[in-house]
């Protein structure tokens, strides 16, 4: 039924996979064990690969930046897929008919930082400005404006009415609290990791 009308970004198409065939047991290891361990992941990742591959057919478009994936929807005949927040939000904003839900088992989801440099001759202004961005009033403003979720703790009093509608029907119930936060990625995980995705890619 939906042959040839999926997108995915390939490394995270293939955690997402893994993090359903680990609620379906069909993993050798827990996903998280995978970015600790080369040895287990290589072991789910053998797994996951090959179920990916065994699905390609699903596969419309793989994307890897925004364009690329609304662009799935918008010309490539994509009809359900794996995509950032923004990503969708945005295609709402352009009237199309989508809809934007966290699977159940869990979302991906990532922290981003904030760094100073070393030798930085602002650093109060820097400061400054890191102080801001987490009130309320600029983390409500970025999610609005992005439709990426902030972490300022009393932004989502602020949002727009427009956000807070989407981030309600995007993770209802408990969808929050199964947020699948990704791990710290070594440098030799990411390689293993590209080697995979490359397998996926190409088959």
């Amino acid at each position: 039924e939906m042959a040839g009308k999926a997108t995915v970004r390939g490394h995270s198409g293939l955690v997402g996979l893994g993090l359903w065939l680990e609620a379906e047991g069909k993993l050798p290891h827990p996903m998280r064990d995978a970015f600790v361990d080369e040895a287990k992941m290589v072991a789910n990742y053998d797994v996951m690969v090959a179920e990916a591959i065994a699905r390609k057919g699903n596969i419309a478009q793989f994307w890897s930046n925004e364009n690329e994936a609304q662009g799935a929807f918008r010309v490539n005949g994509a009809a359900i897929g794996q995509t950032w927040d923004s990503s969708a939000a945005g295609l709402a904003r352009e009237g199309l008919p989508i809809g934007y839900i966290a699977p159940k088992e869990g979302a991906l989801a990532w922290m981003e930082g904030v760094s100073i440099p070393s030798r930085a001759a602002n650093v109060d202004q820097a400061y400054a400005f890191i102080n801001w961005i987490l009130t309320p009033e600029a983390g409500a403003m970025y999610a609005s404006h992005t439709s990426i979720n902030t972490t300022a703790v009393g932004a989502d009093a602020l949002l727009s009415d427009e956000a807070k509608a989407f981030f309600a029907a995007a993770y209802p119930g408990d969808a929050l609290d199964r947020l699948w936060w990704w791990p710290i990625q070594e440098s030799w995980f990411v390689a293993k990791r590209n080697e995979y995705q490359d397998r996926f890619l190409s088959a």
